[in-house]
């Protein structure tokens, strides 16, 4: 990661976050933020907290943060479009080239069901056999409770955490084409919650905490929970990063921005209240 300094100055967010800068501010710097699905309540809360801080010391930034994916992130920051991509994968070989990648934070990518459907645990095996379709009854999988066919529910291809999915969780094999695709995490676990066949895969966040979590069944992979004392272990194997994305090497409030992220205290507390520092 390419080392940043330590920034003090202050900032206020407004814009998407409906935080505003107070009457009478004088005008702001305004940062602006587009991808990750699953970033998006981490980096809210951060952007929230260094608005916070920063009102303190007089001074104003304005955040505008919106969603549409990994590869929205990363098409609209190489394009300019936006200051900062959040992004939930690791960097391609098809992404567009003079890129930095700055990691933020780890998280862990779980398999779910619906809450009825008491699935204790799904080995790598069983896991690639069902999301690849080839497993397409839950009379054919140990210890589900769910009736009939299985509903195969998966991410569009711009998320990030799909690609985490497979490549960490499923050795690298595609999610069939069968599956219904859903825009975003809170789509994906609103669509499980409320299907009693339903089997899909979200970041931990949204798994435990989201909207929908009390109607989601987190499954155990290889006989390990997905939860943040197992991938803070490496007893779990889907732990995947989230980045904050440049369009070269990171400047001005985008710079400060992603400093404060990394060296702050009140960031990591952020961080390790729903995810993990990247340090750990």
């Amino acid at each position: 990661m390419t080392s940043l300094r330590r920034f003090t100055a202050a900032v206020t967010v407004a814009g998407v976050l409906a935080i505003a800068a107070p009457a009478g501010a004088f005008a702001s710097t305004l940062i602006t933020e587009s991808g990750s699905t699953a970033a998006y309540p981490l980096i809210t809360q951060l952007a929230a907290k260094y608005t916070k801080l920063q009102k303190q010391a007089g001074n104003s930034i304005r955040f505008r943060i919106s969603q549409g994916g990994s590869t929205v992130g990363v098409n609209e920051v190489a394009e300019g479009r936006v200051s900062i991509g959040m992004v939930a994968r690791e960097p391609l070989a098809t992404d567009p080239a003079g890129l930095e990648f700055y990691p933020i934070a780890k998280y862990a990518v779980c398999i779910v069901t619906n809450s009825a459907n008491t699935l204790s645990n799904l080995t790598t095996a069983q896991a690639v056999a069902i999301f690849t379709g080839k497993t397409r009854s839950w009379s054919e999988v140990p210890g589900a409770t769910a009736p009939g066919t299985i509903e195969l529910f998966t991410r569009t291809s711009v998320a990030g955490v799909l690609t985490n999915f497979q490549t960490l969780l499923l050795e690298g094999k595609k999610v069939s084409t069968i599956a219904t695709e859903e825009s975003t995490e809170n789509l994906l676990a609103e669509k499980v919650s409320k299907g009693a066949s339903a089997i899909g895969f979200l970041s931990n966040y949204t798994a435990l905490d989201g909207p929908a979590h009390a109607g989601l069944h987190v499954v155990e992979y290889n006989g390990v929970a997905c939860n943040l004392a197992n991938a803070a272990s490496g007893a779990y194997a889907g732990v995947a990063r989230f980045y904050e994305v440049t369009k070269g090497k990171a400047t001005g409030a985008s710079a400060r921005f992603i400093s404060w992220i990394d060296h702050s205290a009140a960031a990591k507390k952020i961080i390790s209240s729903e995810w993990l520092p990247i340090s750990q």
